[in-house]
């Protein structure tokens, strides 16, 4: 059981992250209105249910893992041994509607065979899961005719493995999360060099991060760049 206390995570952080989330819920809310106004005036008002209700599902999954994030900061958190490539192919499954919307490819890679690593599973699905909505939807503002490849990557590190999300987006930088860590809550575009929204999931994420004692950080996989956790292994506490 870990009990993790983070100046990031209480108090002023708690209402920074809340307001990030609400200020990244209007955009669905957003498209959902225009596509209403789009069904009411087009012959076919079916037409853009669909798509309507993918924006729905993903705003409440985001909402469902800030949730998650509120919990597993506030409460004890039991670490077990969880399959990376379990969550990384679960992860896969819940962005794969959303990356098709948004036209990106996503694909799945580990360098290796690994042991299991000591996480919150659900924890951890979520917060890789709320990057890479952010990542996703990061593509809609590159001017690129080639469909955007998003990796759910893991390597072996020095320290652990590390598991994350990666892409070709220029300015993922340290000095980026840094400064986005300074004013995200308070202004619109925090991580304005890799997206046009307010990244909160990239804030939801490192929340999560956080109380399981992993530090989110920008790191390479592929000669991708992207943001990632670094995980001890099973075996490696038990040798401690």
């Amino acid at each position: 059981m870990a009990k993790r206390q983070n100046k990031a995570t209480g108090g002023q952080g708690d209402i920074r992250l809340l307001q990030a989330l609400a200020e990244q819920i209007k955009l669905p809310l957003l498209q959902i209105a225009r596509r209403a106004e789009l069904a009411k005036m087009g012959e076919d008002p079916y037409a853009q249910l669909a798509s309507m209700e993918l924006t729905a599902d993903t705003a409440l999954k985001l909402i469902d893992n800030y949730l998650l994030s509120t919990r597993l900061t506030h409460e004890n958190i039991h670490l077990e041994p969880v399959s990376v490539s379990a969550v990384l192919a679960n992860v896969a499954h819940q962005l794969a509607k959303t990356a098709d919307d948004y036209q990106c490819t996503l694909e799945m890679h580990l360098a290796g065979k690994y042991e299991p690593i000591m996480a919150d599973s659900a924890g951890l699905t979520a917060a890789l899961t709320s990057l890479g909505y952010v990542f996703i939807e990061a593509q809609a503002t590159r001017e690129n005719d080639k469909r955007s490849v998003i990796k759910l990557g893991a390597h072996r590190g020095k320290q652990g493995i590390v598991a994350g999300m990666f892409t070709d987006t220029e300015g993922l930088s340290a000095d980026m999360l840094r400064r986005g860590r300074k004013i995200y809550g308070q202004a619109r575009q925090p991580l304005a060099q890799l997206t046009a929204t307010s990244g909160a999931g990239v804030f939801v994420a490192e929340a999560i991060f956080n109380a399981m004692s992993v530090r989110l950080r920008p790191a390479k996989h592929q000669k991708l760049m992207g943001l990632a956790g670094t995980f001890v292994s099973s075996h490696q506490l038990n040798l401690i």
